[in-house]
């Protein structure tokens, strides 16, 4: 008998934390490890432990049902796998790349890409809060049903100028992706993304025929996918929100509590 049920890709999870947080710097520990909540572990009157902001990244891919995560990591941030381990504390499971000399996302991304060949690929940032809390998981729907080569979680932001800002049109294509620009009428950023093997393959085809010393953009890649008329997709958070806590501003944003 045949069967007629189509297996559900597999997810890979990844986080690229190997650059050198400038924006926050002089900082003395990897900025990911940065204890912006507290959380009462036991219910009241339990322990209360702090809750670095690489793990939002986490519980936002294990709310997506992602059983594992690669964490790109530099030589100067091992705090990152000696507080985190295997991810046994996490329930997902975690191993990590190293990638000692910082050349921005895309290559970092580009250097997982013997571990996820032929999978598909969801990517959170190690200094970001993003709500709603299960918005990965609908990207990756998204993908899934659109069978999409990129999805990108799209949220509000007023510093379009200092990340990333997606041009959407009617029908959720996306038309044009920006990096950092100097001016944008757009007021929103990507936040995160799912993509599919024939993205990873675009990628790693940019970043391996690009000087060592100057590497291209992870969203110049997101818009060669849409020059080359790769099926790009938005899925719209408006009323959602972006934390970037890797910026003094953003920083300040983030109001620390005690979750009891």
């Amino acid at each position: 008998m045949r069967n007629n049920h189509t297996r559900q890709p597999r997810l890979i999870g990844v986080i690229p934390a190997a650059g050198q947080g400038t924006r926050l710097a002089p900082f003395l520990y990897p900025k990911e490890l940065l204890p912006i909540v507290y959380a009462s572990v036991g219910g009241n009157g339990g322990q209360v432990v702090p809750r670095p902001v690489l793990q939002f990244s986490l519980d936002a891919m294990k709310a997506a049902g992602i059983t594992e995560c690669i964490i790109v990591i530099a030589n100067w941030k091992l705090e990152i796998p000696r507080v985190f381990g295997d991810g046994d504390g996490s329930g997902i499971s975690l191993s990590y790349v190293m990638r000692n000399v910082p050349r921005g996302l895309a290559d970092a991304m580009d250097a997982v890409q013997p571990w996820v060949r032929g999978q598909h690929v969801a990517v959170a940032l190690p200094d970001t809060v993003v709500y709603p809390h299960d918005a990965l998981g609908l990207i990756w729907r998204e993908c899934l049903s659109s069978h999409a080569d990129l999805v990108l979680g799209v949220f509000p932001t007023p510093t379009p100028e200092q990340l990333g800002p997606v041009r959407v049109d009617s029908d959720g294509r996306v038309t044009q992706i920006l990096d950092k620009p100097k001016t944008t009428d757009l007021k929103n950023t990507w936040g995160m993304a799912v993509w599919s093997p024939r993205f990873t393959g675009l990628l790693h085809e940019e970043v391996a025929k690009s000087p060592e010393d100057a590497k291209p953009t992870l969203g110049s890649v997101f818009q060669q996918a849409v020059d080359r008329n790769f099926n790009v997709r938005a899925l719209l958070f408006d009323d959602g929100r972006y934390l970037d806590v890797g910026t003094p501003d953003g920083l300040g944003r983030v109001v620390p509590g005690v979750a009891l």
